[in-house]
């Protein structure tokens, strides 16, 4: 088996294949609640220089929220260089009736309290789940939460039954968060379904978060977009899907797939026979600090 080939940023950037570079968030630039400062400084040498860098993420968010994460990294970015699963659940609720065939909506959200991504939203919400007619998902939820965790079950065995449309904001499972393991939005649409009720998933690896990009760059052929990521199920197959290709970090989730005390050429083995078995190969694998 030939491994993956491992390449610098640098070099990718001189090989002047790409016109378009997406990156992930976390796993890529923020890892364990901390930003990587030398991935920071060259995405910022990146934006400075000219070069079209967006941010595809799998954050309920508002680009708002976000841009002051990454800026919080020392990262320029604008909100229009980012695209969250968030905003793109935004944009299905405000264009509900065309979009998801509800043109009245009536909107539960389950998540967090401190979570704003409907506070400016021109919708109207109810806190009675059985008035509701479409559900936004943004929950999280640390591993050891054991009650919420607990009350959430019976929220999503109703959700299920009453077979109301679930708009689920991160399609993510979950995440290790310091020594933590957190649940994230697409757990609980897993439960959903697995009740028999409906979600539509508005993240990587779906397409809409990717039509995003397609719309504001038509012009740029898709081969000559790169995403670059830690998650073979969302950051590699999304872009395979969408047709554009795709490099991983070594970072994030990615450090599941090898063993990191390893030699690289032998890590690079471990990776690619785990891409290879997931049928997610990414283009290649990248440095990026």
């Amino acid at each position: 088996m030939q491994p993956l080939v491992y390449k610098h940023i640098s070099e990718v950037i001189n090989d002047n294949h790409y016109d378009i570079f997406l990156f992930d968030i976390w796993g890529v630039i923020i890892e364990a609640g901390q930003f990587r400062a030398s991935v920071a400084h060259n995405i910022t040498a990146m934006i400075e220089c000219g070069d079209k860098v967006f941010f595809v993420t799998n954050a309920p968010r508002t680009a708002a929220f976000l841009q002051v994460t990454l800026q919080a990294c020392g990262i320029p970015a604008t909100k229009e260089m980012i695209v969250s699963s968030g905003e793109v659940a935004l944009h299905m609720l405000q264009q509900s009736a065309e979009l998801l065939g509800i043109p009245t909506p009536l909107i539960y959200h389950l998540g967090r309290a401190n979570n704003n991504l409907i506070d400016n939203c021109s919708v109207a919400t109810t806190r009675n789940i059985y008035e509701a007619n479409l559900v936004l998902l943004t929950l999280f939820c640390e591993e050891n939460e054991e009650e919420i965790l607990a009350e959430t079950e019976d929220i999503l065995a109703i959700i299920a039954q009453r077979k109301i449309l679930t708009l689920c904001a991160n399609p993510d499972h979950g995440l290790m968060q310091a020594d933590t393991y957190r649940y994230c939005a697409g757990y609980f649409a897993e439960k959903i379904k697995q009740q028999g009720g409906q979600v539509m998933y508005t993240g990587k690896p779906y397409p809409e978060i990717y039509q995003t990009i397609f719309h504001q760059q038509p012009t740029i052929a898709k081969n000559r977009i790169l995403m670059i990521g830690d998650t073979f199920d969302t950051d590699i197959v999304g872009a395979r899907t969408a047709g554009i290709d795709s490099a991983l970090v070594l970072t994030g989730n990615a450090r599941a797939c090898y063993d990191f005390f390893s030699p690289l050429e032998e890590q690079l083995l471990q990776i690619t026979a785990a891409a290879m078995e997931k049928q997610a190969l990414p283009n290649f694998c990248i440095q990026l600090g």
